[in-house]
């Protein structure tokens, strides 16, 4: 870990973009990394996201308790990239035409230790680890460093609703107390397969 720490704070005095950032984690045996020591005292049974670093780049680990997953959300105010370090990340991507009132759903793919998930400005998608029975590690590594939610559009398909986060919103969840929301839509649109 403290090679690739490294390597990323070597960019401190560079134009920090995709490319650059991706040239240095094709480099990293992301297998062989050594992250154990951030997860001293943590339940590998629950949720957690565990800070590292937040200069020039945020860079944290997240666990994954068995079929966890996160909302639907729009990355609107960050980028960045998601490398599963034990167990799957599963990914589905989505598309949303607001005036169709339409969300578009592509297959899910699923990413193995090591693998590169990109995540660029505005990509619509939900992450998860599909495991029943095991938990998953993964690392992020987001720019700015530091972001809000605010103006995050998080989706909730089963219900077919729609929510747009605010300054106050410290995740992406449905179950934030009702001021952590600028709007909630209900009947916002239909799901759509793309296969």
């Amino acid at each position: 870990m403290k090679e690739l720490l490294q390597a990323l704070n070597d960019l401190e005095d560079k134009t920090i973009e995709p490319n650059i950032v991706r040239e240095v984690l094709s480099v990293i045996n992301f297998s062989k990394l050594s992250y154990l020591e951030y997860l001293e005292n943590c339940d590998m049974e629950a949720y957690n996201r565990i800070k590292i670093s937040d200069k020039p780049l945020q860079v944290f680990l997240m666990l994954w308790p068995p079929q966890f997953l996160l909302p639907i959300h729009q990355h609107n105010n960050f980028w960045g990239f998601v490398i599963p370090l034990k167990g799957i990340v599963a990914e589905t991507i989505y598309g949303y035409a607001p005036r169709k009132k339409k969300v578009f759903l592509h297959p899910t793919k699923t990413y193995k230790t090591g693998e590169i998930i990109y995540e660029p400005y505005n990509v619509i998608h939900k992450l998860q680890n599909t495991s029943p029975l095991e938990p998953t590690a993964s690392l992020h590594i987001y720019y700015p460093p530091s972001y809000s939610y605010k103006g995050t559009v998080i989706f909730d398909a089963q219900n077919r609703r729609l929510a747009v986060l605010n300054e106050k919103a410290s995740k992406l969840s449905w179950d934030l107390p009702e001021d952590h929301y600028d709007s909630i839509q209900e009947d916002a649109y239909d799901v759509e397969k793309l296969w």
